[in-house]
């Protein structure tokens, strides 16, 4: 018994010090997208403005430096995707939204054995658009963004990791310009406004280390 343990003990210490834990560290993500209410509500209700934006696809990349195997740091963009089902007595109705975020990353992380259990801290930029089903009309907020969220991920191999995260972003955005038939306006008002809002991403996450 006290043989058996420790074998065990000395395989998963030796498995944990195979792994490449710092250096250059390259990574993607890829899994859905969901409207959290911000500055604008994910489902309105009215006479001429009635629906809700559903959630639809979501993808990203990070390139990063670690210089401890305890802490990444880099930069990160994340492409959200929403579906608004929203209909407009005024007008045509929305065909798709998309949130494009560019972001400084930094990620304390707790490496336990083979596992990294890990924290994105992101302020950047981010750029909401909701298209409309007519030509190059849409509504567009843009400014200060900030991403937050948990990792999880397991090194299957020496420098290969795979795992699954979450990202919160939050926008900050007052000004929403609309785009009709040319012509650009833009407002602070919050009357039919659909953007911008929160968003949360969730997926799997993979990526390689080199040191």
């Amino acid at each position: 018994m006290m043989t058996t343990l420790a074998v065990g003990l000395a395989w998963t210490s030796e498995a944990a010090a195979e792994t490449q834990r710092r250096g250059i560290q390259v990574e993607g993500m890829i899994g859905g997208a969901a409207c959290l209410p911000g500055r604008a509500p994910c489902r309105q209700e009215g006479l001429t403005f009635d629906g809700r934006t559903r959630p639809s696809f979501a993808t990203g990349a990070a390139l990063g430096f670690r210089p401890f195997k305890w802490l990444m740091v880099g930069g990160l963009y994340r492409l959200g995707m929403l579906n608004p089902d929203y209909r407009v007595d005024a007008g045509s109705s929305y065909r798709w939204a998309a949130q494009h975020t560019f972001a400084v990353m930094m990620r304390p992380i707790l490496p336990i054995w083979r596992f990294d259990l890990g924290l994105n801290i992101a302020p950047g930029y981010g750029r909401q658009v909701f298209r409309m089903r007519d030509g190059s009309d849409r509504d567009v907020s843009q400014g200060f963004s900030f991403l937050f969220g948990p990792t999880v991920d397991v090194y299957v191999a020496r420098r290969f990791f795979v795992g699954a995260e979450v990202d919160f972003i939050l926008n900050t955005q007052k000004k929403v310009c609309e785009r009709r038939e040319g012509a650009t306006t833009c407002t602070t008002t919050p009357e039919r406004r659909i953007t911008p809002t929160h968003q949360v991403l969730f997926g799997l996450h993979a990526g390689m280390t080199f040191g």
